[in-house]
């Protein structure tokens, strides 16, 4: 399931991840506070079941700041607790916080449900990949060693996200992907700034359709909370 929140804005920081996902992590606690303890702090180590994207209409860049008059998130999840409760403590005319910037809701929607029936799919991502190995490297669509690392991480996701083995190995037969390097603040009390480096554009991969699904459902990336892998079908091929 998927649902589009759409905020009131002037401006926000350019290392703004950590406030989205404090949003959702807000919103999550007004609908649930069992379920936001089950979820962020019992389960703190295990992968969320959601990403997310972001989009600005007319995004201006100025230094440190970002300038537009619209925030959009999409989020997706699995789960249906997961939509539910964050649709229920998202709360109109609320205004939340991004580093001191004020954000307020002024829309929520559903958007429609997408299922997957093919085998080839063609996807574009709505916020970037981040893939990297055990060391920290940042792998991109163009290194050798892009395919084996997806195929890794998509592994995983469906074995903690959905507790079972993929039916069949996800494979990345073709990309058309530039790199992405975006500057976040993963803590708080963090004094500099780290730089991720991800992927942006298409890719097509081949899979049990329900495997696919479940990318699609929960995204496919390194740290997909901080609003990265969000997917969109591009197309089907039979």
């Amino acid at each position: 399931m998927r649902v589009q929140l759409v905020f009131e804005m002037t401006k926000i920081p350019v290392a703004y991840r950590l406030g989205t996902l404090s949003i959702i992590k807000e919103m999550i606690r007004n609908g649930s506070e069992d379920y936001y303890d089950s979820l962020f702090s019992k389960a703190k180590r295990k992968m969320k079941p959601f990403s997310y994207s972001t989009f600005i209409p007319n995004l201006a860049i100025e230094g440190e700041v970002i300038r537009g008059t619209e925030l959009h998130l999409n989020i997706s999840s699995p789960h249906y607790e997961f939509i539910m409760f964050l649709v229920n403590g998202a709360q109109k005319e609320r205004t939340y916080f991004i580093k001191g910037a004020e954000v307020t809701l002024k829309k929520k929607r559903l958007l429609p449900d997408v299922r997957i029936s093919e085998r080839n799919i063609i996807f574009k991502t709505l916020s970037p990949i981040l893939i990297e190995t055990k060391d920290g490297k940042p792998v991109l669509a163009t290194d050798d060693e892009f395919k084996r690392e997806f195929q890794y991480v998509a592994h995983l996701i469906i074995t903690e996200v959905f507790g079972r083995e993929p039916k069949q190995p996800i494979k990345v037969t073709q990309t058309m992907m530039t790199k992405q390097i975006m500057k976040e603040n993963l803590h708080q009390k963090q004094s500099s700034a780290l730089y991720l480096t991800a992927n942006k554009g298409l890719l097509q991969l081949q899979g049990d359709p329900e495997d696919l699904q479940c990318l699609y459902d929960a995204g496919v990336s390194m740290r997909r909370s901080l609003g990265l892998g969000l997917l969109d079908v591009v197309e089907e091929v039979g």
